[in-house]
């Protein structure tokens, strides 16, 4: 995920480079690719997070549906 140091870093970039772009070229390829780094690395976090939840509510919805089956047959 971006942090707060990554933003403050792209904020003082962007001030820096207002103020001051007649006279200093800032190479920001590397914050870019270090921005797109972290970025990826949290959409995988979230992409693994989401998978375990959505398997653990789909393993909670199959025992409840086995315990509800159960409990109908034996009330018959």
């Amino acid at each position: 995920m971006i942090n707060f140091k990554t933003i403050f870093a792209i904020a003082l970039l962007s001030a820096s480079t207002a103020a001051t772009a007649d006279e200093i070229v800032i190479d920001t390829t590397d914050l870019h690719a270090a921005i797109s780094a972290q970025l990826a690395e949290g959409l995988e976090q979230m992409q693994q997070d989401l998978n375990e939840d959505l398997n653990a509510i789909l393993v909670a919805q199959k025992d409840e549906q086995a315990d509800t089956s159960v409990s109908a047959q034996r009330a018959e």
